[in-house]
């Protein structure tokens, strides 16, 4: 958790939250739903699975990434299953998490990011 919130920070990402639990996750979402999540497959209370099941049934619409250091057939078709926007392989790596927040990014704005001037 401490090396993927290092890594969002060093790329430039400010408004970085986390959570300890699938359940804290989804009580702080349904206050304030950020457009990515990233999810640890093995969490307290609720697996990712379950959370990213629980945010799908509250409403929530962000784009969720989930992350294992086991990556399983059972969790990479779970995930595929639940419609997760990615998965990451631990250790984590920089690339893999910004490789992770453009795809969702391409889900989110499907006709590019444009600027106005």
């Amino acid at each position: 958790l401490t090396l993927l919130v290092g890594i969002l920070r060093h790329e430039g990402y400010t408004q970085v939250d986390r959570a300890t639990s699938g359940k804290e996750t989804l009580d702080k979402c349904q206050s304030a739903a950020p457009d990515i999540i990233f999810l640890d497959i093995e969490m307290p209370e609720m697996n990712g699975i379950e959370t990213l099941q629980a945010l799908q049934q509250a409403g929530i619409k962000s784009q969720v990434v989930l992350v294992s250091a086991s990556p399983t057939t059972q969790y990479v078709m779970a995930a595929k299953e639940h419609h997760a926007a990615g998965f990451v392989v631990k250790p984590l790596s920089p690339k893999t998490v910004t490789d992770a927040i453009r795809q969702c990014l391409k889900n989110l704005h499907p006709g590019g990011v444009g600027v106005s001037v």
